[in-house]
């Protein structure tokens, strides 16, 4: 996971979840012990997949999680059938990770399903007729999830008034913003960096313009985690995401909440929350297993995980590595998500 660079909340956030999960759960079912083994790939896919071929080779592993987004993800996707290790997937949602590999698993919903249930409630929910897409060209994640959304949503009727590639070097953002304010979209569909959406709020607060603005998974996690100091701008946003504070949680989910708040004092994150879950499931895979140590075997229980009790219901992960669980539609409001929709 990154635990430096622009995104290390991913890795410090998903660590805190892990760590919550190993005092719920510190030993498989024969007595063995885990221990964890940490390294920082700073969201680097180059990086990423040194680091795979030394923890497999190395110091042998007997299983991966990661918390990398997309762009690393899919480095180890093309690698991964070759160090034959199972890999859980937290938070990378792009649905190629798990394409032509037999090795990589992943725990959240891809971005198929993210963008479309986003341009339905958009749509049929919100009752809006025109959206501005952006997204960032050099993002994986930003790029596939804009133009499923906005595929999506000119299926159904809706108008998209523009797509804007944004990156941190776009000049003038000033400028961009006035042309898409002079289109009138009635929402901002903003599938981009948390530094890239506060860039954006700055220059529509200039234009003391109000649009619906709407993001990705992982929001207002970052925000939380890297950006408490500006969490006000979002306020009122919309964002899909894995769960959302206030949701009724099972006793399984009851049990890693109260021993967070016993141990931090921050916020709960939604890349915390991925942390439990991700242990528990890969614990389980293992416990189902003659030897826990054997790659093969955790990879083919990770991949007929069923209904497994996550923090906020039931997840399955099936054969080909994808899982089946909630989607959240949330507002964001006073530094926590609301929750608005959930969607199977």
């Amino acid at each position: 996971a990154p635990f430096s660079g622009p995104v290390l909340a991913y890795g410090t956030e998903g660590l805190k979840g892990m760590q919550v999960a190993m005092q719920l759960q510190p030993y498989l079912d024969n007595g063995n012990g885990i221990e964890l083994v940490v390294e920082d790939d700073k969201n680097e896919p180059a990086l990423t997949v040194r680091l795979l071929k030394k923890l497999v080779k190395e110091v042998k592993v007997s299983a991966i999680i990661t918390f990398s987004s997309t762009s690393p993800v899919l480095a180890m996707a093309k690698v991964a059938d070759d160090y034959k290790t199972p890999v859980i997937a937290a938070i990378a949602t792009n649905p190629d990770i798990t394409k032509d590999n037999g090795f990589i698993s992943q725990l959240v919903f891809d971005d198929n399903f993210q963008g479309i249930v986003a341009a339905l409630f958009v749509r049929d929910d919100l009752l809006i007729d025109t959206v501005a897409v952006f997204n960032n060209p050099t993002s994986v994640y930003s790029s596939h999830l804009a133009a499923e959304f906005e595929r999506k949503f000119k299926s159904i009727g809706g108008e998209i008034t523009d797509t804007i590639s944004l990156t941190e070097e776009t000049a003038d953002l000033s400028k961009v913003i006035k042309g898409v304010y002079d289109h009138t979209p009635e929402l901002l569909y903003l599938p981009i960096s948390v530094k890239d959406v506060i860039r954006v709020i700055r220059e529509v607060r200039k234009l003391d313009w109000t649009p619906k603005m709407m993001g990705g998974d992982g929001l207002i996690s970052t925000m939380l985690g890297q950006h408490k100091e500006d969490i006000d701008l979002v306020n009122g946003m919309l964002a899909t995401d894995s769960f959302a504070h206030g949701m009724p949680l099972t006793p399984f989910g009851e049990g890693a909440r109260d021993l967070y708040l016993d141990k931090y004092e921050e916020t709960r994150t939604a890349y915390a929350a991925l942390g439990v879950e991700g242990y528990a499931i890969l614990l389980n895979a293992m416990n189902r297993c003659s030897d826990p140590a054997d790659r093969g075997c955790i990879n083919r229980q990770i991949r007929s995980t069923t209904n497994f009790p996550g923090i906020l219901g039931n997840i399955t992960i099936g054969p080909n590595g994808k899982s089946q669980r909630a989607l959240i539609i949330n507002s964001i409001q006073n530094g926590r998500s609301k929750f608005l929709f959930k969607v199977y």
